[in-house]
């Protein structure tokens, strides 16, 4: 409702968008030459854990169309696939909702 409140009802999607298209920018040129298996190299590090959740959002929550992010899309599918980040899923967790 804070975003509402900021930017009119109905626009609070479209803003959301805005910031991560920025965010986003920002990050795929800092990490696109210096990206291996992960964000910075082959293995996990701190920055995928801040990484993984945001994509994670930005593709589930809001609709976000990563081909505009070749690099952050790809280490998404990665996340997807690494059993840390799997377990690390809202979903996945405890105190989740049921689904059913």
């Amino acid at each position: 409702r804070f975003i509402e409140q900021k930017v009119g009802t109905g626009e609070s999607i479209p803003w959301v968008q805005q910031q991560i298209d920025r965010g986003f920018t920002a990050v795929e040129n800092m990490i696109k030459g210096c990206a291996g298996k992960f964000a910075m190299g082959d293995e996990v590090q701190l920055a995928d854990v801040f990484l993984a959740p945001q994509i994670f959002a930005a593709v589930t929550r809001y609709q976000t169309d990563m081909s505009n992010y070749p690099t952050l899309a790809r280490l998404h599918g990665q996340y997807m696939t690494h059993p840390a980040f799997e377990a690390a899923l809202p979903d996945r967790q405890p105190d989740a909702p049921s689904s059913g």
